[in-house]
């Protein structure tokens, strides 16, 4: 028997929070490296001191979700596993799933914080958590970076401001790309190490310069022909994100470009389902941040004094907001 569509969709929402549990228990523990080989259930569990009923049960919710391979009792990994679930693979998701999973007792309050218009109550980011959550900014960074290298001109630019760049992706992909390019990172004293290390990797640390400081406070510098805010605004009110365009506007040498990057809304609020369901986000961890409107962001520049702005999408969440200065 067919349920009706209606029970069927409803089904898929109300259930989310139990397979993303799934997921977040197999990668806090481990489970993906060990089944780059084949293993038995009791193997898993043996090597991880879990239960063994319970690794059984887990193993085989991760094969519903198409995750792990069966087959006469040994489990694998399948090829999205392989891929994005194993820590260093081509395309590793692992810290940005851990950010994703240390939000559950944010989203557990969520009916208080839309009651009192409060953020959730939580621990301030340090740590292995602020790790998870800016390498896990560079794990959604690397392909984003690689597209807007596809679709706009950075050949004419040399000094580049990465405002809030935290692991420095975008910044060091720009700068792999075009030898004639320098950048500067800007962020909390707290994340420059990690931009540091990541910077060293790629072996550009010397084009690179860090600048510790808040963004809410502090100036940006001057002398700059490219600033990147990619994924910033959301963090922000439109008060602060005002601001926040006029200092960029200010930073910038006459000519000079403004790139915003983010998950942008149609005016009235349509659109993209992912800006409409991360303004929740952003209503549980931020005082005043949200998801904008294109309308707004460029009501934004337009006051800033920049030139006439255009809209470039980037993805199926993500657009592209660049503006010149005049």
């Amino acid at each position: 028997m067919q349920l009706p569509e209606f029970i069927r969709a409803l089904d898929g929402i109300s259930a989310g929070f139990q397979r993303s549990q799934v997921l977040f228990t197999a990668l806090e523990g481990g489970v993906f490296p060990l089944l780059e080989e084949r293993r038995s259930s009791e193997e898993v569990a043996q090597c991880l001191g879990w239960d063994g009923r319970g690794t059984r049960m887990l193993l085989d919710a991760l094969v519903g979700l198409k995750l792990l391979e069966k087959e006469e009792g040994k489990y694998w990994n399948s090829e999205m596993a392989s891929e994005c679930l194993v820590p260093g693979a081509p395309l590793d998701q692992t810290h940005i799933l851990r950010h994703k999973a240390n939000g559950w007792a944010a989203w557990s309050q969520l009916p208080e914080v839309i009651r009192t218009g409060k953020p959730a109550k939580r621990e301030p980011r340090t740590g292995e958590t602020l790790r998870d959550f800016i390498c896990g900014m560079q794990d959604i960074a690397k392909e984003s970076a690689k597209g807007i290298l596809d679709i706009v001109d950075l050949s004419i630019y040399k000094n580049m401001l990465d405002v809030a760049g935290g692991p420095g992706t975008y910044m060091l992909t720009f700068l792999a790309a075009h030898p004639q390019m320098a950048g500067t990172l800007f962020d909390l004293p707290e994340v420059i190490p990690i931009a540091q290390e990541q910077a060293e990797k790629t072996g550009m640390v010397e084009r690179v310069r860090f600048v510790p400081g808040d963004l809410t406070q502090d100036t940006l510098g001057t002398g700059y022909d490219l600033i990147l805010l990619s994924n910033i605004i959301h963090s922000f009110s439109e008060e602060q994100n005002a601001a926040l365009v006029k200092k960029c506007f200010d930073a910038l040498l006459p000519g000079g470009r403004l790139i915003i990057k983010d998950f942008l809304l149609e005016p009235g609020r349509t659109g993209s389902s992912f800006a409409m369901m991360f303004a929740l986000q952003m209503m549980l961890h931020t005082e005043g941040g949200d998801t904008y409107t294109t309308e707004q962001v460029c009501n934004w520049t337009d006051a800033a004094g920049f030139d006439v702005g255009r809209l470039v999408p980037l993805t199926p969440k993500s657009s592209l907001w660049m503006v010149d200065k005049k």
